[in-house]
């Protein structure tokens, strides 16, 4: 894959993406030119989460608690199931931004659905679940089956 570009021709991903959109920003009219880019420096991480929620998983002795980040939702727009020992979350998405001037019509919608599935690390109990939804912010709490507790001991260590 290497030997497709010159070595000398960009020395890393942000100098071949400026090259990009400095090539495009020289083919289009000064009046379309946008000024205001958004960063693309972090585009890894917005890749990853554009394919599901950034969660996090924390176990205790009693529970396993799932945190994700879904900003801009409303719990209407999400389900949150549990399938064996799989924490399941899928939902849609639904954005729009639309800008107007003089010489364009700038649109763009970011919609879709997603989902995300979190294998859990013990047996949880689904009918016990609970799950709350503030801010962007949903924490499902899994209450361990007695057999999970039972089989988690701890290891003292001198």
């Amino acid at each position: 894959m290497t030997k497709l570009l010159p070595a000398h021709w960009c020395s890393s991903v942000d100098e071949l993406r400026d090259r990009v959109m400095h090539t495009f920003d020289r083919w289009l009219p000064e009046e379309w030119r946008r000024e205001s880019r958004v960063d693309l420096r972090d585009w890894p991480h917005r890749f990853i989460a554009s394919g599901g929620p950034v969660i996090d998983l924390e176990e205790t002795d009693d529970d396993i608690v799932v945190t994700a980040e879904l900003p801009g939702l409303d719990k209407s727009d999400f389900n949150v199931e549990v399938e064996g020992q799989r924490l399941i979350l899928r939902g849609e998405r639904k954005s729009t931004h639309e800008e107007k001037g003089r010489l364009y019509h700038y649109s763009e919608c970011a919609c879709g659905s997603f989902y995300r599935s979190v294998a859990l690390p013990c047996e949880v109990d689904p009918g016990q679940s609970k799950a709350k939804y503030r801010k962007g912010v949903l924490s499902v709490t899994l209450p361990k089956t007695p057999e999970a507790k039972a089989r988690c001991t701890r290891v003292k260590i001198d």
